[in-house]
C-alpha cells in the first residue's frame, strides 16, 4: 500500500469513532485495517499523523489565544454579566497568567542549565 494511502487511513483511524467506520471511510475492509494496524510501519505512520494533527491544532489554538483573552477580559469587565461569569473569567485569566509565568521561569531555567552544560563541555 502506498504511503499516501497509509496516511489517509491513519487520518480515518484518528478521526472516526470506530475501526469499522475508519475502514469504511478509507475504502478498505475491516480485515485489511486490522492487518495494517498490526504492522510497525503503519504504527509509525499513525504516530506521525497524530503528532501532525496535534501540532496543527496547537498552532490554531495559539492563533485564537489573543481573542480568547480579550473575550475573557470583556466578560470580566461587563457589569451586566452574572457574577459567576465574571468570577469565572477572572479566575481563568489569573490561571492563564500564572501558568505563563511558570512556563517562562521553567524555560529560563532550562536555558541557563543548557548554557552551563555547554560551558562545562567546552572546558
Amino acid at each position: 500500500m502506498a504511503k499516501l494511502n497509509r496516511e489517509h487511513i491513519a487520518v480515518c483511524v484518528l478521526t472516526c469513532s470506530t475501526y469499522a467506520e475508519a475502514a469504511k471511510a478509507a475504502g478498505i475492509s475491516n480485515a485489511t485495517l486490522y492487518r495494517l494496524r498490526q504492522t510497525p510501519e503503519f504504527q509509525e505512520v499513525l504516530r506521525k499523523v497524530k503528532n501532525q494533527m496535534y501540532s496543527e491544532a496547537f498552532q490554531k489554538s495559539q492563533g485564537y489565544a489573543l481573542g480568547t483573552v480579550e473575550a475573557l477580559k470583556r466578560i470580566m469587565d461587563t457589569t451586566t454579566a452574572t457574577d459567576s461569569a465574571r468570577v469565572s473569567a477572572a479566575r481563568t485569566l489569573l490561571e492563564m497568567s500564572i501558568n505563563a509565568a511558570e512556563q517562562e521561569l521553567i524555560l529560563d531555567r532550562i536555558s541557563e542549565l543548557e548554557k552551563r552544560l555547554a560551558d562545562e563541555e567546552s572546558e
